[in-house]
């Protein structure tokens, strides 16, 4: 699967974003309780509450990223959520297909 993965404000008006194909644990694995939730086909948006608990799982699925637009992605969305986690009036979004 495939998402657009943006920081954004409540207006959407903010322009961070990347493409991030795989990674993103299926909805069948339960291990992952925010990961998976991600929907693969619609918008899954998270605040700086849902972080902490992003990042935890997020550093759990680095090891998919298997060649380096796959690491470039993963980085630039933990960058993402970390800058989320420290302002409240932004969200990160992904936009499945």
């Amino acid at each position: 699967m495939s998402w657009v993965v943006k920081l954004e404000d409540e207006l959407g008006e903010r322009s961070e974003w990347v493409m991030l194909h795989g990674v993103v644990p299926a909805f069948e694995e339960k291990d992952f309780a925010i990961l998976h939730c991600i929907d693969p086909y619609g918008h899954t948006i998270f605040n700086h509450l849902q972080m902490e608990p992003f990042l935890a799982e997020w550093e759990k699925v680095m090891e998919r990223a298997r060649d380096d637009s796959q690491m470039l992605a993963w980085n630039k969305i933990k960058e993402m959520a970390q800058i989320c986690q420290k302002d409240r009036d932004l969200y990160l979004r992904f936009v499945g297909n």
